[in-house]
């Protein structure tokens, strides 16, 4: 492991009386150090030192004091070194031999130098090297490390010279030369001959810390550790028949899988034939995990260890030739007659333990004549299918690598100096890979031939339409390697599929399948279960799918090849029909911008990043109706959800998009929208231009109505800018155009943004003169919807004045209207608003049950955002004093 050296620090610990201890530790991460937990325990100070002696602060984040493990943070952000994290490894403690070889870097007492009195001591380190014994210690799952270095004498003090040693991690070499941490140094011991150091073993500790804060920095993600086991005993002197291709040195993780195929594989050998079905999509590593693994396994399959390309045989029986060749039954020997060679096959494979790959089984009938009929022989089949009619298979799916497992890979092939110069574009050209390995090992071999850096590289596959052609080798390809599976889909399927490369969000459900690719529902059921079993679609959820990221590129590429422009843009416009539909239906039902319907609420919380994908993808294409279309709709829901960030970027496409297709009605609408939102995310100052040319389109218009709309809108912006006294000019503007049209409505409407100015500036007895003014005219109008509205605002008006009884009493109807209409977002303001007066009355035994069913209510209607503003109210109010005015 490149920098291990570095990695090695003294853990300086100084008690609250002064005395200073010293300890051993390791840099697992960029600024995270495992040590002992008595290092740290107790600590006044803590220090971390570094092999150039330079000293950081940190602190212990986990400490586990049985085990006796402690994790500690360097205090800062910047790494103390640019180094990946380490790699952990469990010890298979079920079977007996040794570990090794094993080494640990520490600082022990009898390396210590003189230094200043008062300060920490200082200490050189020291490399042990050792093996550790599998079956020593098993009842209190502790290791020994057993070292054939003595330590130095410091000073003869009875005591172990060994001391400092503890936290020290140690490092065992497992398979290809990989360096694995496996445990912490926890005691030590005077040494007798062999020295011997108790370890504390890493696996448990590793899997426990899973979905900690630092659990990504420490490249716990990539699922559990690996087992390093007891070398084996010596090879027989003949291997056996073996046709296996070699093992690749660059061969990267898998370790969950191989250790469940090696148990499946193994456990029950001299019972049953075990089969494995190594399934997954093109290009992820099946054939080259199904090798390594033969080649893993050959001290148990001593007597034959055979591969055959079933695709490339053809036949069942060919493929059976291939085998006996490999056995040595070729020429004359092989029988001629094929029930003779399925008897010869069938005894060759009795003769002793034997593994058969295999490889590239598209369906069952293949591999059936092929099965062993014996216990003994144990087989693993590689296919793009489940082969759910194989009987008696255990299956285990191989899924493409995660980013840093992909990044390992990549790194391994084109070299740790050329990931080093630049690697955030490695990275990134791992993720554009999306995990592929035939993708990643295609892309590193081409970096390795041209000699380029990976920033000119990632510069040529960022352009998507180019990109798999960028992925293809001199014999292999990403390809001609999704051909395969695409053309054994039937030919409707394979419609089908095409079509899902129009589809710009992550995932899909089989509803929205359907209509991008104009089949009943019924029917794209069917297909996406046969793409399913061909690993061209993924499970992503309940009823939702995904495309690999390279297999969406190749999906459009079929589509591009295969049929005309108009039949990609009419799928792409029937797949945002299906959201418009969808939305359409949902948000125009009376009241749905304030209270949008459940069912739209859960919708959307599974759909908004495809929603606004789409959209995205909707502009760039032109479709600018579209785009108008579904941004309408989506308001309600992003701002009963508080998705400003969202509400931005469709609102910013909305505007763009009317503007382009002339809906003036549309674009103010949109640029009222989109200047909410950036109001509200703290972009104020770009907020201005944005009503100054609402006005312009409202003006185009020729509404006054709308205008004077606009007008309110423009004063309620300055009102939240501080600046009530331009919000009443915006507001008397708007007044004057409402009064000029006879418009009572409209002038009720504004009476409400009008005393909200004036309470802003703190007289309260205008906002209220012009509340009542109001309300009177929508009594005399008999409008209950514009007496309750203006009896909320005025309730807060007579609330400033402290006129608490007459707020109590404009709220009651308010609160009943509510009631009775059943809004529960209103009637939860209604009864904040209510909560509100009692608190600043001094009656927090009113106001807690008014908060308190207020926070019921949206709970209910699932409004986070509010939920926490109630209950910081609730946590704000004070004691009761009993009294009632």
């Amino acid at each position: 492991m490149a920098g291990l050296t570095a990695r090695a620090v003294e853990v300086l610990r100084r008690a609250p009386g002064g005395r200073w201890s010293v300890g051993s530790g390791c840099l697992v991460g960029r600024r995270w150090v495992l040590t002992a937990a008595h290092n740290v325990t107790g600590a006044g100070t803590l220090l971390v030192r570094l092999v150039d002696e330079t000293e950081h602060p940190a602190e212990a984040v986990a400490v586990d004091e049985t085990s006796d493990l402690a994790l500690l943070a360097v205090a800062g952000d910047s790494p103390l070194l640019e180094l990946p994290p380490v790699r952990f490894a469990g010890v298979d403690r079920s079977r007996t031999g040794e570990i090794g070889p094993c080494w640990a870097l520490g600082f022990p007492r009898w390396k210590e130098r003189p230094g200043e009195p008062g300060t920490a001591p200082r200490r050189d380190s020291v490399q042990v090297k050792g093996v550790i014994p599998a079956g020593s210690n098993l009842r209190t799952n502790l290791m020994e490390l057993r070292v054939t270095a003595a330590p130095g004498s410091a000073g003869g003090r009875g005591v172990s010279e060994w001391e400092g040693m503890s936290g020290a991690v140690v490092f065992a070499q497992g398979f290809q030369d990989e360096e694995f941490a496996v445990g912490v140094v926890t005691e030590h011991h005077v040494p007798e001959g062999v020295s011997v150091l108790t370890v504390a073993p890493l696996d448990r500790w590793a899997g426990a810390v899973r979905g900690a804060p630092w659990e990504r920095e420490l490249g716990l993600g990539g699922g559990p550790v690996r087992v390093l086991r007891p070398a084996a005993g010596p090879r027989p002197s003949s291997p056996g028949h073996v046709n296996l291709t070699r093992s690749l040195p660059d061969f990267t993780d898998r370790d969950e899988v191989i250790e469940r195929a090696r148990t499946l594989l193994t456990d029950r050998l001299d019972e049953t034939c075990p089969l494995v079905v190594l399934h997954g999509m093109a290009g992820v590593g099946k054939t080259e995990l199904a090798n390594e693994l033969a080649h893993r396994l050959a001290a148990t399959f001593t007597h034959a260890r055979i591969r055959v390309d079933v695709a490339a045989a053809g036949t069942a029986d060919a493929a059976m030739v291939e085998v006996l060749a490999a056995l040595g039954m070729s020429g004359d020997r092989l029988p001629d007659d094929p029930a003779q060679r399925r008897r010869e096959f069938q005894a060759q494979l009795r003769r002793g333990p034997s593994l058969l790959l295999l490889d590239n089984v598209s369906e069952a009938r293949q591999a059936a004549p092929l099965l062993p009929a014996s216990p003994g022989t144990a087989v693993i089949v590689t296919s793009r299918t489940t082969l759910a009619s194989v009987d008696g298979a255990d299956r285990l799916r191989l899924d493409p690598l995660p980013d840093p497992d992909g990044l390992r890979l990549f790194e391994r092939i084109v070299g740790t100096d050329v990931v080093g110069r630049d690697r955030p574009a490695a990275r990134q050209i791992v993720r554009l890979l999306a995990g592929l390995p035939l993708a990643i090992r295609i892309a590193a071999a081409h970096l390795v031939m041209r000699r380029g850096s990976p920033a000119r590289y990632l510069s040529d596959l960022l352009d998507e339409t180019g990109r798999i052609s960028r992925l293809e080798g001199e014999d292999r390809g990403v390809r001609s390697s999704f051909e395969l599976s695409y053309r054994a889909l039937r030919p409707d399927t394979a419609s089908l599929f095409r079509r899902l490369g129009v589809l710009a969000g992550r995932d899909f459900t089989a509803a929205v399948a359907a209509r991008t690719g104009g089949v009943a529902d019924a029917d794209a059921d069917r297909m996406l279960g046969e793409m399913l079993d061909r690993h061209l679609v993924e499970v992503a959820g309940d009823d939702r799918y995904r495309l690999h990221d390279l297999l969406r590129l190749y999906a459009r590429e079929r589509m591009e090849a295969e049929e005309p422009p108009s039949a990609r843009r009419d799928a792409f416009r029937r797949s945002l029909d299906w959201y418009g539909d969808r939305l359409h239906a949902w948000m125009t039902r009376p009241g749905a911008h304030e209270q949008p319907p459940a069912e739209a609420i859960a919708w959307f919380a599974d759909e908004s990043l495809n929603v606004q994908a789409s959209l995205r993808a909707a502009a760039d294409a032109g479709e600018d109706g579209l785009v108008v279309r579904i941004a309408e709709s989506l308001y309600g829901l992003l701002f009963y959800r508080g998705h400003w960030e969202e509400m931005e970027a469709v609102k910013d496409l909305a505007v763009r998009a009317a503007h382009r297709v002339g809906d003036a009605p549309a674009e103010l609408g949109s640029l009222i929208h989109l200047a909410e939102a950036r109001r509200i995310l703290g972009r104020a100052a770009e907020t201005p231009p944005l009503y100054e040319r609402a006005l312009e389109v409202v003006r185009s218009m020729g509404d006054p109505g709308k205008e004077a709309w606009v007008l309110t809108h423009f004063g309620d912006f300055q009102c939240d800018l501080g600046q009530p006294e331009q919000a009443l000019d915006r507001y008397a503007e708007a007044l004057a155009v409402y009064r000029s049209r006879d418009d009572e409505a409209g002038e009720i409407w504004l009476a409400a943004h009008i005393g909200d100015a004036y309470r802003q500036l703190g007289r309260h007895a205008d906002a209220a003169r012009v509340l009542e003014d109001a309300m009177a005219m929508g009594e005399r109008r008999r409008d209950r919807d514009e007496v309750v509205w203006c009896a909320w605002h005025l309730a807060l008006a007579y609330d400033g004045l402290g006129r608490h009884a007459d707020a109590e009493e404009v709220l009651g109807p308010a609160i009943d209207f509510h009631r009775e209409i059943g809004n529960k977002a209103g009637l939860a303001t209604m009864l904040c608003i209510l909560g509100g007066v009692h608190h600043h009355a001094g009656r927090s035994s009113d106001a807690r049950p008014a908060y308190s069913e207020a926070l019921d209510l949206l709970i209910e209607i699932d409004a986070p955002t509010r939920v926490a503003e109630v209950r910081g109210l609730l946590a704000g109010l004070p004691e009761d004093d009993g009294s009632r005015p």
